[in-house]
């Protein structure tokens, strides 16, 4: 089934599109009951497919008090041209691309920039420098689940590269390619941006900020040394909502606290019944744990909705609850969108 939600001002993209284990270890597999391979990437595989260069352009985000913050993010042309030098493998995400927001079980949207996340990295850009987004310093571990262009993440990555907080950044999604063509070159390019390196050194980006990212065999090894000093540990899970994938997850350390992250995952019935039921199996887990949901209240023509998703977390003994009154910029436009956070009772 593939579609098109359809909503005016859902595609943040300016290309405007129709969404570490140690080198040389095999990456874990497990496999769900229909077959489908739940798989963990290492950072030195996904890197191993980059080119020497790509191009990027930058995203404001704007919190509810006033912050700013522009992140450089890979163009959506720059990916489209590697998985056309790639081969006739790539035929089928390239037509998704181009003529649909998702199609089930082929492309789940991941290379686009939905304009929910937009609103979580806006919120989250308060909560992490304020290190209250359940007390930071305390967490282990930040989980995005369905983590496409990854704005939430690299959000509290800036944070925690900038503060030289210790962290697991586990980001799961269903398609391998946008592991590998999104999600890992825009942490490469926060990462460029906040310490500096290469062309990064001069520029002060804005919103009119572009450019081409060199991708040298020094500033990887520079990358993977900085991760390593800090203890921020990227882990990179490919597949569907799953038990498979909930058991390549591990729980928090002792008295540590988990957060998960997500947008524009509850978008059927059937999305939220999936997400729902790996959303409380991980939260289960650990006893300081929270979710923060960004999402439309209603996706018209598919059935998902907020409302669906907090039926969804009680009948699973979570709450599901609206953040009130937290002024995220634009969320009162349009189709209207919410933010949510879930814990356990």
């Amino acid at each position: 089934m593939s579609f098109s939600f359809g909503f005016g001002g859902d595609e943040a993209d300016g290309d405007n599109a129709g969404t570490p284990a140690p080198p040389g270890s095999k990456p874990n597999t497990e496999t769900r009951s229909d077959g489908t391979p739940v798989k963990e990437h290492t950072v030195e595989e996904l890197i191993a497919t980059l080119p020497d260069h790509f191009s990027y352009s930058t995203v404001r985000i704007e919190s509810p008090t006033g912050r700013e913050l522009f992140l450089p993010r890979r163009d959506l042309h720059d990916v489209r041209v590697q998985l056309l030098q790639e081969g006739p493998e790539n035929d089928h995400i390239i037509d998704q691309i181009g003529t649909s927001d998702l199609r089930s079980g082929v492309y789940e949207g991941g290379f686009k920039t939905w304009e929910c996340s937009l609103d979580l990295a806006s919120l989250l850009l308060d909560r992490g420098p304020r290190k209250d987004i359940d007390e930071l310093i305390r967490c282990d571990q930040i989980i995005e689940l369905g983590v496409g262009t990854a704005l939430p993440t690299l959000v509290l990555f800036q944070h925690a590269l900038l503060n030289t907080i210790p962290l697991t950044f586990t980001l799961a999604d269903y398609n391998d390619t946008v592991l590998r063509l999104v999600t890992l070159p825009n942490l490469l390019l926060t990462w460029a941006a906040t310490t500096k390196q290469g062309d990064f050194a001069t520029i002060k980006l804005d919103s009119d900020s572009t450019g081409d990212f060199d991708l040298s065999p020094e500033l990887v090894a520079r990358f993977l040394t900085d991760l390593k000093s800090m203890e921020i540990r990227l882990r990179f899970l490919s597949g569907s909502w799953s038990p498979a994938l909930a058991n390549l997850i591990p729980a928090s350390g002792f008295d540590y606290g988990t957060v998960i992250l997500a947008a524009e995952t509850i978008y059927s019935p059937e999305s939220t019944e999936a997400f729902t039921e790996l959303l409380c199996v991980l939260l289960k887990r650990v006893k300081m744990s929270k979710a923060m949901i960004a999402a439309k209240r209603m996706y018209f023509g598919v059935g998902g909705s907020v409302d669906g998703l907090k039926s969804a977390c009680r009948e699973r003994g979570a709450v599901a609850y609206e953040i009130e009154n937290h002024g995220v910029p634009g969320m009162d436009s349009g189709v209207g969108r919410a933010l949510v956070e879930v814990q356990m009772y």
